[in-house]
Protein backbone atom coordinates (compact mmCIF):
# COMPACT_ATOMS: atom_id res chain seq x y z
CA UNK A 1 0.00 0.00 0.00
CA UNK A 2 2.35 2.42 0.73
CA UNK A 3 4.55 1.89 -2.08
CA UNK A 4 1.52 2.45 -3.88
CA UNK A 5 1.00 5.87 -2.57
CA UNK A 6 4.56 7.05 -2.88
CA UNK A 7 4.24 5.56 -6.74
CA UNK A 8 1.23 7.19 -7.38
CA UNK A 9 2.74 11.14 -5.60
CA UNK A 10 5.86 10.28 -7.41
CA UNK A 11 4.04 9.99 -10.73
CA UNK A 12 2.11 13.11 -10.63
CA UNK A 13 3.50 14.94 -14.57
CA UNK A 14 2.31 18.05 -15.49
CA UNK A 15 -0.07 18.05 -18.57
CA UNK A 16 -0.59 20.72 -20.62
CA UNK A 17 -1.56 18.63 -23.99
CA UNK A 18 -5.39 17.62 -23.68
CA UNK A 19 -7.82 15.86 -26.07
CA UNK A 20 -11.44 17.68 -26.63
CA UNK A 21 -13.34 15.03 -24.30
CA UNK A 22 -15.23 17.18 -21.66
CA UNK A 23 -14.84 16.49 -17.71
CA UNK A 24 -17.82 14.76 -16.26
CA UNK A 25 -19.39 16.74 -13.29
CA UNK A 26 -18.72 13.44 -11.35
CA UNK A 27 -15.34 13.79 -11.43
CA UNK A 28 -14.83 17.78 -11.21
CA UNK A 29 -16.87 17.05 -7.83
CA UNK A 30 -14.48 14.79 -6.71
CA UNK A 31 -11.78 16.87 -7.46
CA UNK A 32 -13.34 19.72 -5.95
CA UNK A 33 -14.11 17.54 -2.99
CA UNK A 34 -10.51 16.95 -1.88
CA UNK A 35 -9.64 20.65 -2.86
CA UNK A 36 -12.49 21.72 -0.18
CA UNK A 37 -10.79 19.21 2.53
CA UNK A 38 -7.35 20.81 1.79
CA UNK A 39 -6.05 21.79 5.32
CA UNK A 40 -4.94 25.15 5.89
CA UNK A 41 -3.14 27.66 8.30
CA UNK A 42 -5.59 28.15 10.82
CA UNK A 43 -8.02 26.24 9.47
CA UNK A 44 -8.88 30.39 7.67
CA UNK A 45 -9.74 28.44 4.68
CA UNK A 46 -8.87 31.17 2.69
CA UNK A 47 -9.22 30.06 -1.00
CA UNK A 48 -12.50 29.90 -2.71
CA UNK A 49 -12.05 28.37 -6.05
CA UNK A 50 -14.10 29.17 -9.50
CA UNK A 51 -14.82 26.78 -11.88
CA UNK A 52 -14.17 27.57 -15.61
CA UNK A 53 -15.45 25.37 -18.93
CA UNK A 54 -16.13 28.24 -21.48
CA UNK A 55 -13.73 27.77 -24.19
CA UNK A 56 -13.74 31.54 -24.68
CA UNK A 57 -12.84 32.36 -20.64
CA UNK A 58 -9.95 29.29 -21.17
CA UNK A 59 -8.44 31.02 -23.98
CA UNK A 60 -8.29 34.19 -22.23
CA UNK A 61 -6.77 32.66 -19.59
CA UNK A 62 -4.23 31.26 -22.26
CA UNK A 63 -3.24 34.68 -23.40
CA UNK A 64 -3.07 36.16 -20.53
CA UNK A 65 0.30 33.66 -19.49
CA UNK A 66 -2.05 30.11 -18.19
CA UNK A 67 -1.35 28.96 -21.52
CA UNK A 68 -2.49 25.09 -21.07
CA UNK A 69 -5.89 26.42 -20.13
CA UNK A 70 -6.47 26.93 -23.84
CA UNK A 71 -7.07 23.27 -24.50
CA UNK A 72 -8.13 21.88 -21.41
CA UNK A 73 -11.59 20.68 -20.77
CA UNK A 74 -11.97 22.87 -17.74
CA UNK A 75 -9.76 24.87 -15.63
CA UNK A 76 -10.11 26.02 -11.51
CA UNK A 77 -8.90 29.05 -11.00
CA UNK A 78 -8.03 29.95 -7.18
CA UNK A 79 -9.48 32.64 -5.50
CA UNK A 80 -7.52 33.83 -2.21
CA UNK A 81 -8.29 36.13 0.53
CA UNK A 82 -4.99 37.72 0.03
CA UNK A 83 -1.37 37.80 -1.07
CA UNK A 84 -0.57 36.59 2.38
CA UNK A 85 -2.66 33.62 1.35
CA UNK A 86 -0.02 32.11 -1.20
CA UNK A 87 1.27 28.95 1.01
CA UNK A 88 -2.80 27.61 1.51
CA UNK A 89 -3.54 28.19 -2.08
CA UNK A 90 -0.24 26.31 -3.31
CA UNK A 91 -1.31 23.93 -1.27
CA UNK A 92 -4.33 23.92 -2.80
CA UNK A 93 -3.01 24.00 -6.60
CA UNK A 94 -1.37 21.14 -5.91
CA UNK A 95 -3.76 18.63 -4.17
CA UNK A 96 -6.64 19.85 -6.75
CA UNK A 97 -3.52 18.81 -9.09
CA UNK A 98 -3.81 15.07 -7.17
CA UNK A 99 -7.25 14.51 -7.28
CA UNK A 100 -7.18 15.17 -11.21
CA UNK A 101 -4.95 12.11 -11.21
CA UNK A 102 -7.01 10.12 -8.75
CA UNK A 103 -9.93 10.42 -11.35
CA UNK A 104 -7.99 9.47 -14.63
CA UNK A 105 -7.97 13.20 -15.65
CA UNK A 106 -4.02 15.08 -16.35
CA UNK A 107 -3.52 18.29 -14.90
CA UNK A 108 -1.17 21.61 -14.37
CA UNK A 109 -0.71 24.44 -12.37
CA UNK A 110 -0.36 27.39 -14.15
CA UNK A 111 -0.58 31.28 -13.26
CA UNK A 112 -2.24 34.35 -15.20
CA UNK A 113 0.62 37.01 -15.51
CA UNK A 114 0.95 40.58 -16.40
CA UNK A 115 -2.71 42.13 -16.90
CA UNK A 116 -4.20 38.47 -16.69
CA UNK A 117 -5.48 38.69 -12.67
CA UNK A 118 -6.98 41.71 -13.40
CA UNK A 119 -8.50 41.24 -16.56
CA UNK A 120 -9.57 37.36 -14.98
CA UNK A 121 -11.38 39.40 -11.90
CA UNK A 122 -13.32 41.97 -13.83
CA UNK A 123 -14.11 39.24 -16.45
CA UNK A 124 -15.89 36.90 -13.46
CA UNK A 125 -16.96 39.38 -11.07
CA UNK A 126 -14.13 38.74 -8.67
CA UNK A 127 -13.79 41.39 -6.03
CA UNK A 128 -10.95 43.89 -6.44
CA UNK A 129 -9.26 42.83 -2.91
CA UNK A 130 -9.59 39.03 -3.70
CA UNK A 131 -5.84 37.40 -5.47
CA UNK A 132 -6.67 35.08 -8.60
CA UNK A 133 -3.64 34.02 -10.23
CA UNK A 134 -3.52 30.82 -10.00
CA UNK A 135 -5.18 27.97 -11.68
CA UNK A 136 -5.73 24.12 -12.49
CA UNK A 137 -5.82 23.32 -16.26
CA UNK A 138 -7.90 20.56 -16.12
CA UNK A 139 -8.36 17.56 -19.26
CA UNK A 140 -8.10 14.24 -20.62
CA UNK A 141 -4.36 13.53 -21.34
CA UNK A 142 -3.88 13.92 -25.13
CA UNK A 143 -1.34 10.59 -25.35
CA UNK A 144 -0.42 10.56 -28.65
CA UNK A 145 0.99 14.75 -27.98
CA UNK A 146 2.65 13.53 -24.76
CA UNK A 147 4.03 10.71 -26.46
CA UNK A 148 5.64 12.92 -29.59
CA UNK A 149 7.40 14.60 -26.59
CA UNK A 150 11.42 14.45 -26.09
CA UNK A 151 11.45 11.83 -22.93
CA UNK A 152 13.08 13.52 -20.01
CA UNK A 153 12.90 10.81 -17.27
CA UNK A 154 15.10 10.45 -14.17
CA UNK A 155 17.83 12.14 -15.60
CA UNK A 156 15.92 15.34 -15.76
CA UNK A 157 16.05 15.75 -11.60
CA UNK A 158 18.43 16.14 -9.78
CA UNK A 159 20.33 13.46 -7.85
CA UNK A 160 19.32 13.24 -4.24
CA UNK A 161 22.94 14.50 -3.20
CA UNK A 162 22.35 17.42 -5.14
CA UNK A 163 18.55 17.93 -3.70
CA UNK A 164 18.79 16.97 0.14
CA UNK A 165 20.55 17.80 2.48
CA UNK A 166 20.93 16.56 6.08
CA UNK A 167 21.89 18.71 8.76
CA UNK A 168 23.33 21.27 7.08
CA UNK A 169 23.24 23.27 3.68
Amino acid sequence: MKDDVLKFLRGLRAVREYTAETVDDDALNEILEVGRWTSTGGNRQPTEVVVVRDGSVLQKFANWGARPAGSAAVSLLLVSASEQSGFDEGRMAERLALAARAVGLGSVVATLKNEGPDEAKKLLGIPEDRRAQTLVAIGHTDVEARRAMPKQGAAARKPMAEYAHRDRF
